[in-house]
């Protein structure tokens, strides 16, 4: 996606004279940070970050070309050994960056003295992908100490829109942000979660600046169920306006629409054209009598005979070149799928997105900020395709692209001429028995009463069988039994395992046929002797589950990854002789929401013929987004799943 718009972003105007940073930066002499943390009891927090001031300026270099500076200063206020390990090393983002133009660091300790840590603190290492990476080494601190810090980079400018997110796990004391800009270059801005409103300084003539200061914000958390990327301080800019040539607006989704639309449609040479027609002439449409058929197939033979790269490299992207090395990046796939679906003559919308865990798209305001993830939309099938994701399979789309709004590009005609036309629309969540995990267990007593045989069969559709099923193509035969047991033991890890059954392996069978395991396998740890009565861990037979504590106050309203359903049904056989004397606790029904849109619940109830006792429940995710307000409800229904798994049939002798 970002290949596609660089091959568009214009220079904004054009200046002789070279910027230098407008700011000082250099530290002052006897910092007092002490009215800064005025409303924080500093004897009994851990952690403060007591200044987070970053300030971005916007000039020309020599040439005429666009960069821009990046200033970062932080103070963080440490009063623990947890929080001084955690600052023991702070990381430079030399994202982009040209140029490390200069950096300060010191120490104030608790009796107000002031170790200078200064440029022996700089250290070079590497990332686990081995990627070079800067870090300050702070050492000498002690809790009750404040650490400060600046770092001052040179890196491309980036005018097509950026974001900053103001939130943190620590609270913070004081933000500070800034945007300075030559005359001729004005700035838009979009303010979310209580990020306040941007302000004009006037101090500078020959500048345009912005600002915003706030001043205790609070920290944030990670929350079970919840989206804390979309409930983050945060404020989205961009060029506006360019006083110089007039220009307002440039980057809008009018624009942006008919480019992408040129690069993926109509920018195809007369060698890759020619390449599309050999791909197409290669896969067999022979058994594909419906377009959703023709649509699998299409896919099946791209994802199963290219290899998927996520390299910024042409020959990716040039689908001459792609034919003949058998692999494709993003920008390769949503070219090579699109003009397939075209040699199908299907009607397809071109989607772009967001990933709403870093940054949901805002159908109120334009910017390229949200346009990352690409998807193919099939209008008449109602279904969505990911070009660039090998697990996945029509119908069936990474979750985070869903619940979300996204800019549908669909193919219009001028004329003769072929061209884009972009529109916003929500990208709906699956239907809740999209993905299901359905499960039948029968378990009796082996002739000991010591352990339990049960005939063990799950079932999993949508999400849940994309975890396992598209693996199998890609697993080594030799791992395939271990991987096998691994999933079979989810249920247990202290089980015997007699056989393994498995149907529908393999990613042509994803959203077509359910992935079946079934087992027969045995156990010690479902049965208890106490005296003359046998213990069942009847509520065990479901698999663990998650239990939903929050011992903090709530944050954020909840989200789901995406409905789902689990269906039960256990059938257990009662020993001669023996009787269940408590089978009512398996009797369960939390269903909050029944009386507004019966977002969630949990469901069990059980039957006796014979010596037979069959339990079924069911439990169920209908609802996305459920507001704050409705937490202790969703909560509820989260644990009794929980809490049923904690039940204990007692039998007893008649």
């Amino acid at each position: 996606m970002k290949k596609l718009l660089l091959s568009f972003l214009l220079i904004c105007g054009i200046s002789t004279v070279y910027a230098q940073f407008s700011l000082p930066y250099q530290f002052k002499g006897n910092p007092d940070f002490s009215k800064l943390v005025a409303k924080y009891d500093v004897s009994k927090v851990e952690e403060i970050d007591v200044l987070d001031e970053q300030t971005i300026e916007v000039a020309y270099d020599k040439e005429g070309n666009l960069f821009e500076y990046f200033y970062y200063h932080q103070v963080s206020y440490v009063n623990s050994d947890k929080a001084i390990d955690r600052n023991n090393k702070i990381y430079i983002s030399l994202q982009k960056a040209t140029e490390l133009v200069a950096y300060d660091v010191r120490v104030i300790l608790s009796n107000g003295a002031i170790k200078i840590v200064g440029e022996g603190a700089l250290k070079e290492g590497e990332t686990e992908d081995k990627s070079k990476l800067q870090y300050f080494a702070v050492s000498g601190v002690e809790k009750g100490s404040y650490i400060e810090y600046y770092y001052l980079i040179k890196r491309r400018a980036n005018t097509s829109g950026s974001y900053i997110n103001f939130q943190g796990s620590n609270p913070k004391a004081s933000v500070k942000f800034k945007i300075i800009a030559p005359q001729n270059l004005y700035f838009g801005f979009h303010l979310q979660n209580k990020f306040p409103e941007m302000l004009r300084d006037t101090s500078m003539e020959d500048k345009n600046i912005w600002y915003a200061e706030v001043n205790n914000v609070p920290e944030t958390y990670d929350e079970s169920f919840a989206n804390k990327a979309a409930n983050t301080m945060r404020v989205i800019y961009q060029l506006s306006y360019n006083s110089a040539t007039g220009k307002r607006n440039p980057y809008n989704y009018g624009i942006v629409s008919q480019t992408i639309f040129e690069n993926i449609a109509n920018s195809l040479t007369k060698d890759e054209q020619k390449a599309i027609k050999k791909i197409f002439g290669n896969i067999d449409f022979k058994k594909a009598t419906t377009d959703e058929a023709k649509i699998r197939t299409l896919e099946n033979y791209i994802k199963s005979n290219f290899n998927y790269d996520e390299a910024n490299d042409p020959r990716l992207e040039d689908v001459a070149s792609i034919l003949k090395i058998k692999s494709l990046n993003e920008t390769g796939a949503i070219k090579v799928f699109y003009n397939l679906i075209e040699e199908l003559g299907i009607e397809q919308e071109i989607v772009v997105t967001s990933n709403r865990y870093k940054i949901p798209f805002d159908k109120e305001y334009e910017s390229y900020i949200y346009l990352t993830d690409y998807l193919i939309y099939l209008p008449k099938l109602k279904l969505y395709l990911a070009p660039f994701t090998q697990l996945y399979r029509l119908g069936l789309t990474p979750s985070w692209n869903l619940n979300n709004y996204g800019l549908f590009i669909r193919k219009v005609s001028i004329g003769e001429l072929k061209t884009g036309a972009g529109k916003i629309k929500f990208i709906a969540e699956n239907i809740p028995n999209t993905t299901k995990n359905s499960m039948f267990i029968e378990a009796k007593l082996d002739q000991t009463t010591d352990s339990l045989l049960i005939d063990y069969k799950q079932e999993y559709t949508g999400y849940y069988a994309q975890n396992y099923q598209p693996l199998y193509d890609y697993i080594e035969k030799d791992k395939i039994a271990e991987f096998e047991q691994s999933i079979i033991k989810g249920l247990n890890q202290n089980l015997t395992i007699k056989s393994i059954k498995v149907e529908n392996k393999g990613a042509e069978n994803l959203m077509i046929n359910p992935l079946i395991f079934t087992s027969k396998v045995s156990s010690s740890h479902f049965v208890e002797k106490a005296g003359s009565k046998i213990l069942i861990r009847f509520g065990d037979l479901i698999g663990p589950q998650s239990e939903l504590y929050q011992e903090k106050k709530r944050l954020f309203p909840v989200e789901n990854d995406f409905n789902r359903e689990y269906h039960r049904k256990i059938s257990f056989i009662v020993p001669d002789g023996y009787v269940i004397k408590n089978a009512n606790e398996l009797n369960l029904n939390i269903q909050p929401f029944l009386k507004t849109n019966n977002g969630a619940g949990f469901t069990a109830s059980y039957t006796m013929a014979g010596n037979t006792l069959t339990l079924t429940s069911f439990e169920y995710y209908n609802q996305v987004n459920l507001p704050i307000e409705e937490y202790e409800n969703y909560r509820a229904v989260i644990n009794a799943a929980a809490n049923f798994n904690k039940i204990v049939l007692i039998l007893e002798k008649r």
